[in-house]
């Protein structure tokens, strides 16, 4: 199983059918199948071979990721690079991914090539060759290059192949019970690897239609899922709350929504339940998996509001682990380990595929416990657990005390250099909430030590591109 084969079959059952959705372009997957045979003929007249990098640097559009498959087909390996990287930290990625050619907007062509990209050609201008069926991929080719955050050091650059992801794909389509009659809005950035997980290749397997909405303010989110008849919700966190809270949320298309990119708040589900009647499920999935770890469904219940994700997926065994990569019993809290189905290099960086992969499963880093059922409450990092200790919990159980306050919008807290932790707040309605109250509300809830030090509201939660909380322009603004 790979994805181009998967998408040529879906082209054939489901060609009439919508693929592709965004503010200028409406295609359908027979019109995709051809015109991304086109794409590829034309990467592989400019001298692109099997195996061969191309980065690929726009924003949300058709056209984007039409670029990408047409990249799979030409048997090369799509990397993508987040439009928004300034001209500081293009170089790194240029020289880590080393393409033969970059596709990008013609706005940041002068950036990349300054950046020492070897050959910049427009996204406009790709697909201009005969569209004759081309077919280079397989089971093990490299599916794209998923670069981590670099938090703790410079990205690294995973790479995923096609067959362990076109797997792990079907697995969350099932999960999510796709269907061709399903339309899938995208609110996550496609130069994230969760909308290809959760959004492009669940659809391709079923032959569901994505509409494209990254970036875009959420009345005209709204807009586009009432149009489009949305039926499945794909987002971060801050997104799902701002689309939740939106004026008529409880007159939707919706059947169910899924959340990703980082932890979700027990009260952002319950909103979706109460106002919107559908379900909103967790996943907890990694750059380095090319798929989730585990990922809730509709009748988890009473353990999703809970603060559980879900059990692990079927394509992979994830679990709670030891120090001696044992699997723990439920109810105590360690590593989160995975056996199989992960990426199998970082590139330029063999060192630190060795160590993430100590005694032979993927080291996630990340703390949690599980039930008795296999359902997986995800409370940390690793890096986290001695300062736990100390303040009687993790960072993410004092945002969910804060998320718990009825007037808050969006909660994080972060942590500085010298150890103090600062929260941050943004409300409903934008009023004014004396700090001191939501503290004592989550003094209710949390150990007296977890209790951050000061409380800041602001009139807008900071993001980073993709729309998770920019904890690092947050706690850069503590240490001023």
């Amino acid at each position: 199983m790979n994805i181009v084969w998967t998408f040529r079959r879906t082209a054939r059952r489901h060609g009439a059918r919508t693929f592709l959705i965004d503010s200028e372009t409406c295609l359908n997957y027979a019109q995709a199948d051809r015109m991304t045979d086109a794409i590829a003929a034309d990467l592989q007249a400019r001298g692109i071979e099997r195996g061969d990098r191309v980065g690929l640097c726009a924003p949300d559009q058709v056209g984007l990721w039409l670029a990408i498959i047409g990249t799979w087909k030409a048997g090369a390996l799509p990397a993508l690079l987040d439009p928004q990287l300034g001209p500081d930290a293009l170089p790194y990625f240029i020289d880590d991914i080393d393409a033969k050619v970059v596709v990008a907007v013609p706005a940041r062509h002068d950036d990349l090539r300054a950046a020492g990209a070897a050959s910049v050609i427009a996204l406009g201008e790709l697909g201009r060759a005969d569209e004759a069926p081309i077919d280079c991929h397989d089971d093990d080719a490299p599916l794209y290059l998923s670069y981590t955050s670099g938090t703790t050091g410079a990205p690294k650059g995973a790479v995923l192949r096609s067959g362990p992801v076109t797997l792990a794909t079907a697995c969350i389509g099932e999960r999510l019970g796709l269907t061709s009659d399903d339309v899938l809005l995208a609110t996550t950035p496609i130069a994230s690897s969760f909308q290809l997980v959760a959004a492009l290749m669940p659809a391709i397997h079923a032959g569901a239609a994505v509409a494209l909405v990254a970036g875009r303010p959420v009345d005209e989110m709204w807009e586009v899922a009432r149009t489009s008849n949305a039926t499945v919700m794909v987002g971060y966190p801050l997104t799902l709350a701002d689309i939740v809270n939106a004026p008529g949320a409880e007159d939707s298309s919706f059947r169910i929504a899924m959340s990703g990119g980082s932890p979700l708040a027990p009260r952002i589900k319950r909103d979706y339940r109460d106002r919107m009647g559908i379900a909103l499920m967790e996943t907890y999935g990694q750059s380095e998996m090319g798929g989730f770890m585990a990922m809730g469904s509709p009748s988890d219940g009473d353990r999703a509001l809970a603060g559980y994700v879900g059990r692990p997926l079927p394509d992979r065994v994830a679990y709670v682990g030891g120090r001696d990569h044992a699997e723990l019993p439920a109810g105590e809290i360690g590593e989160v380990m995975v056996t199989h189905g992960y990426f199998d290099s970082y590139r330029n960086k063999p060192g630190k595929f060795d160590e993430a992969t100590a005694g032979g499963v993927l080291h996630t880093g990340d703390v949690a416990v599980s039930d008795a059922d296999g359902f997986l409450k995800v409370l940390g990092r690793t890096r986290e657990t001695e300062a736990a200790v100390e303040r009687g919990g993790f960072l993410r159980e004092l945002e969910d005390a804060l998320y718990e306050h009825p007037a808050v919008l969006h909660a994080a807290v972060v942590e500085t250099d010298d150890g103090r932790l600062a929260g941050f707040f943004q409300t409903l309605d934008g009023e004014p909430l004396d700090p001191d109250a939501l503290l004592a509300h989550a003094a209710e809830l949390v150990a007296p030590a977890l209790l951050p030090a000061s409380m800041t509201q602001l009139d807008e939660m900071p993001r980073t591109f993709s729309g998770k909380a920019d904890r690092l322009r947050m706690a850069a603004s503590v240490s001023e």
